[in-house]
């Protein structure tokens, strides 16, 4: 099977999946770019490449063209929205190829018609979908995909063995603490760029009047608006929440597994992987409801709305005052949901999806 992927960056993630990917079928990656500046350079530095893969250039279209001339039994685009994408759009359509969208996820919330046009016009134009939930089906849906060829796969960052089989326990949690210099009774966790969208600013304003005893709230990233929210946290001496800046995954495994609750107040996100990851270290979750992996994997009572403090100062209020054993049984529940949400059982259903495509194009 000769398989064409499209995407953005070479996300350690995707660069994980497309390895094992490659060992089921013929893949060749064509990468966008080879960074984005958003991202720290270490993000990329652990990235090896088991796969045939290609970096555009700047003036990418000859070659490009040349891509899209090999003739490949399936052609997916993870990134529609760019403009390698519309472009590709064009001469595949012109070489009347068949090609499938992958969406991680979206909420269908155009301010602007023509907004919704320009979606409705790229999304429609594919022949099949890939979709991660039923949240990616319904945004699919809205923007002219249709529903007998919307294939539904497990989107994961983590292989079986990142799963924990058991919460860690409350004394393990404590030894690491004390290693990593955080004596706290009880620690809330979250990481995440540092910029509006991520919605720390409302976490920030939420809690700055509160006195949380023994307790300790936890951010790892970086982003533009790192200077303000540490201003802001001085300003209205804030004494329990760090800004620990960026971490290598290493260290992020270290915080998660020493933490108690992890904490998600994004304004919007697409899907959410951290979500996974903490789900996966067996950790409680609170999230805004505007990331849809909260939509398909967090209990609804520990959701809120984006914008309600009270809510969120509700939920972190009742998490605070949660037994260890509490904590540990909520945690298990949330290993239960996501031990299927593993790279392996993300390449198998893709493996099965493009089969079923294949088998449906010969049928016709």
């Amino acid at each position: 099977m000769k398989v064409l992927f499209m995407t953005n960056i070479p996300a350690p993630y995707r660069v994980t999946f497309f390895n094992l990917l490659a060992k089921k079928c013929d893949l060749t990656v064509l990468f966008e770019e080879k960074n984005n500046s958003i991202r720290n350079e270490e993000w990329y530095k652990d990235n090896t490449y088991h796969f045939k893969y290609h970096v555009l250039k700047k003036y990418f279209l000859k070659e490009l063209v040349n891509f899209l001339k090999v003739d490949y039994d399936v052609i997916i685009m993870g990134n529609y929205a760019s403009k390698v994408s519309a472009i590709s759009r064009f001469i595949l359509k012109a070489k009347k190829k068949k090609y499938i969208i992958s969406a991680d996820g979206g909420f269908a919330e155009d301010k602007y018609i023509f907004t919704k046009w320009i979606k409705t016009f790229f999304i429609s134009s594919a022949s099949y979908w890939l979709s991660t939930g039923k949240g990616t089906n319904e945004y699919l849906k809205a923007y002219g995909a249709k529903e007998e060829n919307t294939y539904t796969f497990h989107f994961t960052s983590l292989n079986k063995q990142d799963i924990l089989a058991y919460p860690i326990k409350y004394s393990e949690k404590l030894q690491l603490r004390k290693k990593l210099g955080y004596n706290y009774k009880k620690i809330f966790f979250s990481v995440g760029q540092l910029v509006y969208r991520k919605g720390y600013d409302i976490f920030l304003e939420t809690i700055k009047k509160e006195t949380f005893k023994d307790t300790a709230f936890l951010i790892a990233g970086i982003g533009n608006q790192m200077q303000e929210y540490q201003k802001y946290i001085e300003d209205n001496k804030i004494e329990n929440v760090f800004l620990i800046g960026f971490k290598d995954k290493k260290e992020i495994l270290e915080l998660y597994k020493m933490s108690d609750v992890f904490f998600f107040p994004t304004r919007y996100d697409i899907w959410g992987l951290v979500i996974n990851e903490a789900m996966a270290n067996g950790l409680p979750i609170i999230t805004s409801d505007k990331a849809l992996a909260a939509l398909e994997l967090v209990s609804k009572k520990y959701l809120y709305s984006c914008d309600d403090k009270v809510k969120l100062l509700n939920l972190i209020d009742n998490f605070v005052s949660k037994e260890t054993n509490e904590l540990y049984e909520i945690g298990k529940e949330n290993l239960n949901k996501i031990k299927d949400y593993n790279m392996e059982q993300m390449v198998d259903d893709h493996i099965h999806i493009f089969e079923e495509i294949m088998k449906k194009e010969k049928a016709k």
